[in-house]
């Protein structure tokens, strides 16, 4: 007799027999197509079998999997298998699916939309970016509160000074307890990071100790936050994207930082846009601004406005905006790149970057001056501001490594620290920027800045440029091309992209 209590059984959801046999091969087939990566020498093929006799693996092999993973940082079946749903209904890619094989066995999986996807071949037809990961429109509830989750990051190994940049970096794969570190701190499931000059130099070696190993680059993160300690109060909630400087630690899929690091992010702009605007455009707008002030908020038009450096994305970015309010924009650039500023902006000219191409044509001419090189000591660009300009000097990491020093002292850091400390303590006409620490001495004013950079956004003003969107395993090289100045545009990583 049926039981009446009880729904009756979906015959998508049967599980006997040969149905079952044929839904099993059609479920490794589609897991198979989606990952595209699996390798054939894995010691986990057992993920799901067509054989008759073969059985879904205990919940306890999923641990001794992924033990084997995080020991040898490989890549195989069972981890690219992970990463092929979309996030629906609070669910996230990163769903356990084992577990979810378990619950098709059982007959006890209810979404039977989804699996029709998985058995018609369609799940993971999309693109990669970001937004095919959920990326700013995820759920409020997007990871289990409980127990650990699989992550990765990207990690220093070693403090190897001889060793080409980006080198020393391996990718870390582990559990992680799905909780902040500390009480005052949030859990973030990173969607975008930044791989950035200052990565550079501390991958380097640079203000990194043998204590701090192993240690994780990327100092600005956008993430949505799944966990609060006991300290951190209203605004934040679990479900909120969050946008924030962290200074280490944002190359990973999980990371847990100060509440104080971060701000809220719109919704309506993407992951990659809005690690931009904190990386690179935050630091051309206060430059503007401060400048501005000076003046005492006149707009920009018909001023001269000179960046040392046109073609960094900080540069790039500074030429939009003051483009924006209408000033007269000088810049320098190799020649191969005057093209594509002049293309930027209808009121431009850029010079060849030797001082004495350009420093004759605009000495005493300009009202304001960013100098985001440092080339010496902002001598000559201080000679290039008239009576009333004002020079903002922004804080730059030096990437190369130092020709002077005799591998003792970096000679070139020691200068750059130097000019720094002289452009903020005794140069007249002169603002020193850190944009790191306007973060946390003037939270409120920066905040209000990067909102209304993110409206700008959204009303298709201004267009971040993002030079390259790189995964985890490719963030060594994003860093090599950022240290060779090959990089046009902003290098964002997007931790949950496969490679």
């Amino acid at each position: 007799m049926v039981n009446t209590a009880l729904p009756p059984r979906s015959p998508v959801r049967h599980t006997g027999g040969q149905q079952m046999k044929e839904k099993m091969k059609a479920f490794k087939v589609v897991a198979g197509s989606v990952a595209g990566k699996a390798r054939s020498a894995s010691p986990f093929k057992m993920f799901i079998s067509a054989d008759d006799n073969a059985k879904l693996p205990h919940v306890a092999a999923e641990e001794d999997a992924r033990m084997e993973i995080s020991q040898c940082g490989d890549r195989d079946e069972f981890e690219e298998a992970r990463d092929m749903y979309d996030p629906e209904e609070g669910e996230s890619r990163t769903l356990n699916t084992l577990s979810r094989s378990l619950s098709l066995e059982s007959g006890t999986f209810d979404d039977e939309s989804l699996l029709g996807s998985l058995l018609s071949g369609t799940v993971g037809e999309g693109g990669e970016d970001e937004e095919s990961l959920g990326s700013y429109d995820a759920p409020k509830q997007t990871m289990p509160q409980r127990g650990k989750v699989f992550t990765k990051s990207v990690v220093l190994s070693n403090l190897n000074n001889g060793a080409n940049v980006g080198d020393s970096l391996v990718l870390r794969a582990q559990h992680r307890c799905m909780k902040p570190d500390e009480e005052s701190h949030v859990l973030i499931n990173v969607r975008a990071s930044s791989v950035s000059p200052f990565d550079v130099v501390k991958c380097r070696g640079v203000g990194v100790t043998k204590e701090m190993l192993p240690y994780t680059p990327g100092q600005v993160v956008v993430g949505i936050i799944e966990a609060l300690g006991s300290e951190v109060k209203l605004p934040f909630q679990i479900g909120d994207r969050v946008v924030g400087f962290v200074g280490q630690g944002g190359n990973a899929r999980f990371m847990s930082t100060e509440a104080d690091n971060l701000v809220k992010a719109s919704p309506n702009i993407k992951n990659s846009e809005a690690a931009c605007l904190v990386e690179d455009w935050m630091s051309a707008y206060r430059a503007l601004r401060i400048a501005k002030n000076v003046f005492k908020g006149a707009a920009l038009f018909g001023m001269n406005v000179f960046i040392t450096d046109g073609f960094s994305p900080i540069g790039q970015a500074a030429i939009n905006l003051a483009d924006l309010e209408g000033a007269n924009i000088y810049c320098c650039a190799r020649k191969s790149q005057h093209k594509h500023l002049k293309s930027l902006s209808s009121r431009i000219e850029v010079f060849e970057p030797h001082i004495d191409k350009w420093l004759p044509d605009i000495m005493e001419k300009m009202d304001i001056v960013i100098d985001n090189t440092c080339v010496d000591g902002y001598a000559s660009s201080w000679q290039a501001l008239n009576d009333k300009g004002i020079l903002v000097c922004l804080a730059t990491a030096h990437m190369g490594y130092s020709t002077r020093g005799c591998g003792v002292i970096d000679m070139d850091e020691m200068l750059r620290t130097y000019s720094q400390m002289k452009a903020k303590y005794t140069m007249s006409q002169t603002v020193f920027l850190d944009i790191r620490q306007d973060f946390k001495q003037n939270r409120i004013e920066f905040t209000r800045d990067l909102m209304y950079l993110m409206f700008l956004v959204e009303q298709g003003k201004i267009h971040p440029k993002v030079g390259e969107k790189v995964a985890l395993d490719d963030v060594g090289d994003a860093q090599k091309l950022l240290a060779n100045g090959k990089n046009n545009g902003t290098i964002v990583c997007l931790p949950w992209k496969k490679c």
